[in-house]
């Protein structure tokens, strides 16, 4: 399967982080991912729903901070995909195709990962206590920071795609609103939330391997 194929390549390009070999294989998931969605994008709507069907996967965010949620809404966004959580807990979900929200899940939790090794990394290099409260404040600061490094590379990679490709892709999604709407699926905005530029967090997201396959 297209999708098992694209998780081998990951994870042997997270093995190889920073070599040739690790970014020959990013590219060849990319590339895939990309063939698939305009394969399933390509079909007729009755044949897609029947092939790929809309679903909503389950997540646990491990934990409650807010840049958990928009790693999740990011990479969602970028599969065409919709993210929802609980504001009170760890309770997280994915809506979407299938194939994308089995892909969606799979990068965000690479990421998901990354980021967590970066900022522990963090934390060691500069004495930092997690119940202390400059401590929270400066690793918050440091996973929003590293985000904003992602959120680029994202914006960068779509700007590369060849138009007629990401058009197949998001036309994939369409009729998700009316979907989750009919099964009482309500999302409410999330409000934005404000932190510091942190360059150490900066820099570690664009540290991070993901490369052309996950910013896919």
């Amino acid at each position: 399967m297209a999708i098992e194929r694209i998780k081998k390549l990951v994870a042997l390009a997270g093995d190889q982080a920073g070599t040739p070999e690790g970014e020959s294989a990013m590219r060849m998931a990319r590339q895939l991912m990309v063939e698939h969605s305009i394969e399933l994008a390509q079909l007729q709507a009755d044949e897609r729903d029947a092939v790929d069907p809309f679903d909503r996967r389950p997540l646990d965010l491990a934990g409650r901070a807010h840049w958990r949620r928009q790693l999740l809404s990011m990479v969602a966004q970028h599969c065409e995909c919709i993210a929802g959580w609980s504001r009170t807990g760890n309770a997280a979900s994915l809506y979407g195709r299938k194939s994308a929200v089995e892909i969606a899940e799979y990068l965000f939790l690479v990421l998901l990962r990354q980021v967590t090794m970066e900022r522990a990394a963090f934390m060691v290099d500069l004495q930092l206590r997690g119940d202390d409260p400059d401590g929270i404040r400066r690793t918050r600061d440091f996973c929003q920071s590293a985000l904003l490094a992602l959120r680029l590379r994202f914006e960068q990679l779509r700007g590369i795609e060849p138009e007629e490709s990401t058009a197949l892709v998001r036309q994939s999604a369409r009729g998700l609103g009316d979907w989750m709407e009919n099964r009482g699926h309500k999302l409410a905005p999330e409000p934005p939330f404000g932190f510091r530029y942190d360059a150490k967090g900066y820099q570690a997201g664009y540290r991070i391997p993901m490369v052309d396959a996950v910013e896919g």
